[in-house]
């Protein structure tokens, strides 16, 4: 070990050799005396952690080799008191005491685990469907066609302002007058109620209600449309429970019926939309490809012209509509032939730069009118108490 200046004192000495082994003084070991009756028998080195006790005992004759090499000799103990886990003493006191690592213990290999009998799957067959026309088959076509039914019935969101003004619209209740005062007569010849005409548009909008001139001018009617007479149904034979609405969310928009008229118009017209904004995506993606294509063949052609003009930046500048090199720059500037052919061909007949086509608008949602209900006797056992 070599060090500036000899250690005065055993406990200098010894912590230099431990801190040269990688060990921290405080945190892996502590120098200390051990004293009896007042006097001091010697030094001893406390090991604060298991790395310590395992570096010293694997450096235990190090150790002592470098110790009797200064002027304080100190011996070091080994102990494995609780199996392969050593526990040091490094003193200049006392007497030494080296025990032999207990041998490892040889893993017992595990038994092998008889290996299971492949079970093979049985290959899981589809419930088999009743025969058709029979009994069976018909109680099941019965609870599809309810539990579809109880499914349309409860995405309608009516609250019960919305179901009585919905019934009245199919009694022939709501009209018009030349007054153009929307009213709800209950029964002919009285005088009729007053009805805020913004409770109507959520229904109108939906599909459900259609506003028209059966009598003639100033006369309007307020009727239930196809789709409008089936929710009314439904809201009958299932009896969902009615939204909580206020006034203002009696007014707010509503879902059309599911599998209804306007609902079917509907997703036709959005899935036109849709093949309409795919089919100008493949183009625009077309286009950009060919600009690119563009772009890259001018700038290679660019360069060539640059090259001969002695251009570094481009600064603006285009290479002139027809430019060839000469035989002369050709050999000059070491121009390869295949960019020579492109420049005549370019030369010949000169390529213009492609244009993105522009975004079209979406063609209008065409929706068909929708079908108004007529004033049959079906309709008005409608509002009969479902059995």
């Amino acid at each position: 070990m070599s060090t500036s200046t000899p250690p005065r004192t055993p406990t200098v000495a010894i912590a230099r050799i431990l801190r040269g082994l990688g060990l921290v003084q405080g945190d892996d070991f502590r120098v200390t005396g051990d004293y009896r009756n007042g006097e001091r028998l010697g030094t001893f080195v406390l090991a604060l952690s298991r790395h310590a006790d395992e570096t010293i005992a694997t450096n235990a004759d190090e150790i002592e080799r470098l110790a009797d090499e200064g002027p304080f000799a100190f011996r070091v103990s080994v102990r494995y008191p609780s199996g392969d886990s050593p526990m040091t003493g490094v003193a200049n006191y006392g007497s030494r005491v080296r025990e032999e690592p207990p041998a490892p213990a040889k893993p017992m290999a595990p038994e092998p685990a008889p290996e299971p009998e492949a079970v093979e799957p049985e290959p899981e067959s589809a419930p088999e469907l009743p025969p058709a026309a029979s009994v069976a088959s018909k109680f099941l076509e019965g609870a599809r066609e309810r539990a579809w039914g109880r499914q349309r019935a409860h995405a309608l969101g009516w609250s019960t302002a919305q179901a009585d003004l919905m019934a009245a619209a199919a009694a022939i209740q709501l009209q018009y007058r030349q007054d153009g005062m929307l009213r709800y007569f209950p029964q002919p010849g009285y005088a009729g109620h007053p009805v805020a005409e913004g409770r109507l548009t959520p229904l109108v909008n939906a599909g459900l209600l259609v506003i028209s001139e059966p009598y003639g001018t100033g006369y309007k009617r307020v009727s239930v449309t196809a789709d409008g007479r089936e929710a009314l149904h439904l809201w009958r034979a299932y009896r969902p429970t009615p939204a909580m609405k206020g006034p203002r969310m009696d007014r707010e928009a509503l879902h059309p019926l599911l599998g209804g008229e306007l609902a079917t118009s509907q997703n036709a017209a959005a899935d036109e939309q849709y093949r309409h904004r795919l089919a100008h995506r493949e183009a625009m993606y077309a286009a950009m490809d060919e600009l690119h294509a563009w772009e890259a063949r001018d700038e290679r052609l660019w360069n060539v012209w640059a090259r001969v003009q002695d251009i570094t930046h481009r600064l603006g500048r285009s290479r002139p509509v027809g430019w060839v090199p000469t035989d002369e720059e050709i050999e000059a500037h070491h121009i390869d032939s295949d960019l020579v052919a492109e420049l005549r061909a370019e030369a010949g007949r000169p390529t213009p730069k492609p244009d993105l086509p522009a975004t079209p608008a979406l063609p209008p949602r065409g929706l068909p009118p929708l079908t108004v209900a007529p004033d049959d006797v079906e309709q008005l056992d409608l509002f009969a108490e479902a059995s």
